[in-house]
C-alpha cells in the first residue's frame, strides 16, 4: 500500500494537483474554523461595530447618507483587504510553530502554489466580512448604485488578488528571518490612511498623498466608491482607470511575490532553515 499511493500521485495531472491541493487547504480551514466555532462568529459580529459607530456619527453631526456610505465603503474594503493581506503570514507563522511547514512543502506540487493556497479560504471570508458591513450600511439607509454591484465585486476580488501578492512578500521574509507579521501590521495601518479610507486622498498634504498612489487599497477604495455612491468625492481618478492600475499592479506583484517566495524557500533549505 506504501508503494501504491506515490504512483497515485505520479499519475495525477498538474491542474489536478492544483486542484486537490486548494481542496485541502481549504478542508484545513474549515476544520480549525469548525474547531472554534465562538472565534469565527465573534469575527462576522465585530464587523457591525464601526458600521453603526460611523452611523450613529454620521447622525450626531447631520453629515448625509452619502458621507456615510463614503466612511462604510472605504472601512469595509480596509477590513476585506486585511484579511488577505496578514492571511498568509499568520498562517505561515502558525505553521512554523507547529513544524507543519515542512509537511506541506513535500507535497508534489509547486511551491509558488503555497501562498495562493494557504490564503484562498481567508481571501474568501475577507470578502464576505467587507459585503456583510456594506450590507449593515445599507439596512441603515445607505444608498448604493446596485446595478454597480457586480463590477464593485470584481474591483474587490483585484484588492484581494494585490494583498496576496503583497503577502507573498512579507510571507518570504518569514520564512527566511522568522519575523515580519509587525511590518505587515504596520502596512495595514498605514494603507488605512494612505487609501483613504474614512477620506479622499485628496484632502492629504501633496507631499503624502503621493504615497498613496503605492498602496492599491487606494484604488480599490476609490473605484467601489466611484461605482457605488451616487455622488461620489471628488477625484482626479476615474473607476476605470483605477481598475486598469489594479489589474497591472496584480499581474506584475502577484508574479513577482509567488517568484520571491520560491526562491525564498529555495534559499531557506540550502541554508538549513528548512528541514527537508
Amino acid at each position: 500500500m506504501s508503494l501504491a499511493y506515490p504512483s497515485v500521485v505520479r499519475k495525477r495531472g498538474r491542474a489536478r494537483k492544483v486542484l486537490d491541493t486548494l481542496e485541502g487547504y481549504i478542508r484545513i480551514d474549515l476544520v480549525e474554523e469548525r474547531m472554534f466555532p465562538a472565534t469565527t462568529l465573534m469575527r462576522y459580529v465585530a464587523v457591525a461595530f464601526p458600521v453603526f459607530l460611523y452611523y450613529f456619527q454620521s447622525t450626531f453631526l447631520a453629515m448625509s447618507d452619502q458621507v456615510f456610505l463614503m466612511m462604510i465603503i472605504g472601512t469595509a474594503v480596509i477590513a476585506g483587504l486585511q484579511d488577505a493581506l496578514t492571511g498568509l503570514t499568520s498562517r505561515l507563522n502558525f505553521a512554523m510553530e507547529r513544524g507543519t511547514l515542512e509537511t506541506y512543502l513535500v507535497e508534489p506540487v509547486p511551491w509558488a502554489l503555497i501562498p495562493v493556497a494557504m490564503n484562498i479560504w481567508r481571501s474568501f471570508t475577507g470578502a464576505v466580512l467587507a459585503c456583510v458591513m456594506v450590507g449593515i450600511g445599507v439596512t441603515l439607509g445607505a444608498p448604493i448604485e446596485a446595478s454597480a454591484i457586480p463590477l464593485a465585486l470584481v474591483v474587490l476580488f483585484l484588492g484581494i488578488l494585490a494583498c496576496n501578492a503583497l503577502g507573498s512578500f512579507a510571507a518570504a521574509f518569514i520564512v527566511l528571518f522568522k519575523r515580519g507579521e509587525p511590518v505587515v501590521a504596520l502596512y495595514g495601518l498605514a494603507a488605512g490612511v494612505l487609501g483613504g479610507a474614512l477620506f479622499p486622498i485628496e484632502v492629504l498634504p501633496p507631499y503624502v498623498r503621493w504615497l498613496s498612489y503605492l498602496v492599491p487599497h487606494s484604488y480599490v477604495i476609490n473605484a467601489e466608491r466611484q461605482l457605488l455612491m451616487a455622488d461620489p468625492p471628488a477625484t482626479n481618478l476615474s473607476a476605470g482607470w483605477s481598475i486598469v492600475i489594479l489589474i497591472v499592479f496584480c499581474a506584475v506583484t502577484f508574479a513577482a511575490g509567488l517568484f520571491v517566495f520560491d526562491r525564498a524557500l529555495r534559499l531557506a533549505r540550502r541554508l538549513g532553515i528548512l528541514s527537508i
